[in-house]
């Protein structure tokens, strides 16, 4: 009978049945156990078909008696691997691990699988572990992507000098790598290295107009000058095209007598989104909305995450989910309103909205600009806006149809210090000293910028510009920089980290908050504005470029908005010069921040549920 099935079997695969021929294939098996060259047979067909977790199991077993035939272990090892990597796409990186790590033991030699092994590892946060397996993978095949990976592995561990080089040596070996190109210049603005960080914008810039292959994540194009609202918007919508996406079959939900909104993001930690976002979510009219909170990052010990988890114990852990798992849920959990409030940032699920799990999807917060087209169709139904920051005349330049608010488009929270003015001197300033200060991230200042603060330095007498702590490249590189423009270090001081309390009330002393461009402050601020503390900015096409001038709009501070360096270096140098007008102006920021809506999380929420009504009732 067994010859008799064999027949049958290549019968069936000569028909293009692989289904049919395995089941013969299979009863064959049954007559001979012990005939491996049938393990071999089926594991080829399922592992054609793509069933690969079968297929492992039959060559394992053929494995076993012919431990020494390396076409057995190439093609378990084939399996494992393809195992391995839906493992990895679906974030299960344990899983992942497993599957690689059985691959390597076959194949100990194969760069990909030591490679696949070693991303399976970094996803985990395994860094020593993923860095050693990088670099065996490196001696067996040198390759640009590994290289890549090799120094976001460095860079996750602050050996930022190391995450360079290996940046660099990736473009040597493939110089239109745009990914590694794109990861050492945000890194290098990380670190204000602005060495050769000119000619990697101009190539990136480049690389968008001409619409070139490859991955430019949307996040990191906002803090690149140089481009436009258009520009983002093309990044964003080919980011987001990167993957075909069918939405999820409509159940033909009924919307409730409570609308339920479910708010998407990674950020519900000790975060800067908590200072914005905490008392809205908190002041929702309960009888008339359900709040669910879907979180894609992490638990941590925080006062923040703990607060955001008890909001009516309304959080969803959704970090183990990819982005099918993660609308699949939201669907489950009948959202009529979905908000995502992290946009393309580490950990985002802002890829679920494709699959339409919610009947409106809706852009807010999280992300300085458009989440693009997905295939044709907007990724997000609507952004939520106000007129500054997104001008009427800008509309053409985002996916989204834009919902303006009545007032500025950033809430806060209401639970802030209160304001008590300090000496200079607590600070280690002395009382006459003019501070200059701007508490952004390194990657929002640009060369251009830091020229800006080191000409008002020295047409400031008794002046010091007071920058936030970060990487101690960062420190060094702006030490050397000033000197070489003629200022001495001992003008450029850094604050560490402190509370927010802390930090909050060491505004106070602040003369003139200097804001960055083409990315704002955002947080930092409101911050600055609760601190009482005037923001000199300067405003651009891009919505990353226009947050502060709408607060200082909304605050009653226009004439603190800029339009090109020229201004904004003769108005600060103007305010140094005209203390009277400098306390004017903070008189006016004390007055509108009593007035304005900008610290009314209660008067923000109403506005914000009128609007969530009518995009179910429109």
């Amino acid at each position: 009978m067994k010859n008799e099935y064999i027949k049958e079997a290549k019968i069936k695969e000569g028909q293009s049945d692989l289904r049919g021929a395995i089941e013969f294939y299979k009863k064959a098996l049954e007559e001979n156990p012990r005939d491996n060259s049938l393990q071999i047979d089926i594991g080829n067909l399922l592992a054609t078909l793509g069933d690969f977790e079968e297929a492992a199991g039959f060559f394992r077993r053929a494995n076993r008696f012919f431990p020494n035939d390396k076409n057995i272990k190439v093609a378990l090892g084939f399996c494992l691997c393809s195992i391995g990597n839906t493992y990895q796409l679906g974030n299960k990186y344990d899983l992942a691990e497993a599957a690689f790590e059985e691959a390597v033991s076959f194949e100990p030699d194969n760069a990909d699988f030591i490679f696949n092994l070693g991303n399976a590892l970094f996803s985990q946060n395994k860094l020593k572990k993923a860095l050693k397996l990088y670099q065996k993978s490196i001696l067996l095949n040198e390759d640009g992507n590994t290289y890549t990976n090799l120094a976001n592995t460095y860079r996750r561990l602050n050996e930022l000098t190391n995450a360079k080089h290996n940046y660099i040596k990736a473009l040597k070996i493939e110089p239109d790598l745009i990914h590694a190109k794109i990861e050492l210049t945000h890194l290098m603005q990380s670190t204000c290295d602005w060495s050769e960080i000119d000619n990697y914008f101009s190539e990136i810039k480049s690389h968008i107009l001409n619409k070139k292959p490859g991955k430019i994540s949307p996040f990191t194009v906002l803090s690149m000058p140089g481009l436009n609202s258009e520009n983002h918007l093309y990044v964003s919508t080919n980011w987001s095209e990167q993957k075909k996406i069918s939405p999820l079959q409509s159940d033909q939900r009924v919307i409730k007598k409570n609308i339920t909104i479910g708010y998407l993001s990674a950020d519900f930690r000790n975060h800067p989104l908590y200072y914005l976002i905490f008392d809205v979510l908190n002041n929702h009219n309960k009888n008339k909305f359900t709040i669910k909170l879907f979180y894609s990052g992490k638990p941590e010990d925080s006062d923040q995450y703990r607060n955001f988890v008890n909001i009516n114990e309304s959080l969803i852990d959704i970090s183990n989910f990819n982005d099918e798992q993660s609308a699949k849920m939201i669907s489950d959990e009948g959202v009529d309103i979905l908000v995502d409030l992290s946009g393309f940032t580490k950990n985002t699920r802002s890829m679920c909205a494709a699959y339409r799990p919610a009947k409106v999807h809706v852009n807010w917060l999280g992300f300085a600009g458009s989440m693009g087209f997905h295939h044709g169709k907007p990724l997000f139904d609507f952004i939520l806006a106000d007129k500054y920051v997104i001008p009427e005349s800008h509309n053409k330049n985002y996916a989204e149809k834009i919902i303006y608010l009545p007032n500025c488009y950033q809430p806060n929270i209401d639970n802030r210090p209160k304001i008590k003015v300090k000496a200079k001197e607590f600070y280690g300033f002395q009382n006459d000293n003019f501070i200059y200060a701007s508490f952004c991230q390194p990657i929002k200042i640009t060369r251009n910028q830091f020229n800006i603060w080191m000409n008002a330095l020295k047409q400031s007498p008794n002046s010091k510009l007071w920058l936030l702590d970060s990487n101690n490249l960062y420190k060094e590189n702006l030490y050397q920089y000033a000197l070489n423009k003629g200022v001495s270090s001992d003008r450029i001081v850094f604050a560490p980290k402190v509370s927010f309390n802390e930090h909050i009330m060491r505004h106070t002393i602040i003369d003139l908050f200097l804001d960055t461009f083409p990315y704002n402050s955002h947080t930092a601020a409101s911050d600055a504005l609760w601190g009482e503390c005037p923001i000199l900015t300067m405003a651009g096409d891009t919505f990353a470029s226009r947050v502060s001038g709408s607060l200082l709009t909304e605050i009653g501070c226009p004439e603190l908005i800029t339009y090109s360096q020229e201004k904004y270096f003769d108005t600060a140098i103007d305010l140094f010069s005209n203390p009277k007008k400098l306390t004017k102006i903070k008189e006016k920021i004390i007055h509108g921040k009593k007035n304005s809506t900008i610290f009314k999380s209660k008067e923000f929420c109403k506005n914000l549920e009128n609007i969530y009504i009518s995009l179910l009732s429109g």
